[in-house]
């Protein structure tokens, strides 16, 4: 199936009350995967990249001296985690109530996920800390390295400079990681984009 096709079932199954998390490598193409998605299921879009940036940009230029970090072990170990679980618990909790879709890469969890043997659908549910189960249906998007590449560079964005910059280093240790594969195993849906 295609791209629109698999996007409009997930949608389509906001049914009253779910969450759609549609997850990828950075300029996989979740952003607009995600804003199609939502308009089909007239839901609302919870970003990773627009949950808390000032937040974000603040801790890390406190951290590294790098306001764009997202890819440092110090990112991962101390923001990171509670920035998603954030995000995470808010989509839950609207979507106990409404359709919603999160948009986010969601690498960490993927990992968290198939190193316990679980989806990333239960894993997400147990980091939500929600007591009553809410629908969850998580969509990988998937582009090969050249096509995220350049659409890093078409947009420019300020966040993307270092990936850029050392990109033979990003994609060995982010794009090359095995990590797709291991998204592939705990999500419900894969789209290659």
């Amino acid at each position: 199936m295609g791209t629109e096709t698999v996007l409009r079932e997930c949608a389509r199954c906001l049914d009253g009350a779910e969450v759609l998390v549609v997850c990828g490598f950075p300029a996989s193409g979740k952003t607009t995967a995600a804003r199609f998605a939502a308009a089909v299921a007239g839901a609302p879009v919870l970003d990773k990249d627009s949950f808390a940036p000032g937040l974000e940009e603040a801790v890390m230029a406190a951290l590294t001296g790098d306001r764009f970090d997202r890819d440092s072990d110090v990112y991962h170990a101390v923001l990171a985690p509670h920035l998603y679980a954030g995000l995470v618990r808010v989509g839950v909790t609207v979507g106990a109530r409404h359709p919603v879709v999160l948009d986010a890469p969601f690498l960490a969890l993927i990992r968290q996920a198939a190193d316990a043997g679980i989806s990333l659908r239960e894993q997400l549910s147990t980091v939500a800390e929600i007591n009553e189960p809410v629908p969850i249906t998580t969509v990988w998007l998937d582009a090969p390295a050249e096509q995220i590449r350049a659409r890093m560079t078409a947009r420019g964005a300020e966040r993307d400079t270092g990936k850029l910059t050392d990109w033979d280093i990003y994609q060995a240790g982010v794009l090359d990681s095995g990590l797709r594969d291991l998204a592939h195993s705990v999500v419900d849906h894969v789209i290659t984009n």
